[in-house]
């Protein structure tokens, strides 16, 4: 996993060529730009990676949220082809766990808007529990169809991801922090959102 924390292709050009990488991720932290949603440069080097066949996941800083128009970021990811992971606030920062979990309900709510409609990749930690939240349905759903082992074995699948990036992004979050925004998510989605679960039933049905 390669990490790009500042993209400045004037002073390092050669970041526009992809080099090879472990387990074909580069993680490249959003910058603000004055007359841009984000930096041209990281545009050019997210572009020429993604071309090359290498996942990009473009990271927000927590502390830098507020420089970025999530619905106009939310369409350039889309467009892009690229992640999106919403960094939590520093482990020392005095950040009350409520405002990130206000940034990751947003942030489901655009995923679930028209504007994202097309959109084929992830949000950590939105997509990927939202992924959980929907195998769990389908397990209750369907538990007379399934044998025990069925049952133990789609858990598992759904409760030990193997993605490298989402078990880094896991592993660097507050135990305390991630049982928050679960249960503001889930909650959201039961009392807002009740749709959530009506889609999937429908996607099935297609």
């Amino acid at each position: 996993m390669l990490r790009l924390n500042n993209i400045n292709l004037d002073k390092s050009p050669e970041l526009i060529q992809p080099p090879k990488i472990d387990d074909n991720i580069v993680c490249v932290k959003l910058i603000p730009d004055m007359n841009d949603i984000i930096s041209p440069d990281i545009i050019d080097v997210a572009l020429s990676y993604s071309i090359a066949g290498i996942e990009v996941v473009l990271e927000i800083p927590f502390e830098n949220r507020a420089e970025f128009e999530n619905q106009q970021l939310a369409s350039i990811i889309s467009n892009g082809g690229w992640s999106l992971s919403l960094l939590p606030p520093n482990k020392k920062s005095k950040v009350s766990g409520s405002e990130y979990c206000k940034e990751v309900v947003d942030w489901y709510q655009l995923w679930r808007d028209s504007t994202m409609r097309n959109f084929e990749k992830t949000i950590y930690p939105v997509t990927p529990y939202c992924e959980y939240l929907a195998t769990s349905y389908l397990i209750d759903k369907n538990k007379k169809s399934l044998t025990n082992d069925d049952i133990k074995t789609l858990r598992s699948l759904s409760t030990n991801p193997s993605n490298p990036y989402l078990l880094h992004f896991i592993n660097n979050m507050q135990t305390d922090l991630v049982t928050e925004f679960k249960w503001k998510l889930e909650d959201f989605i039961k009392k807002e959102d009740a749709s959530f679960y009506q889609d999937i039933d429908l996607f099935l049905s297609a």
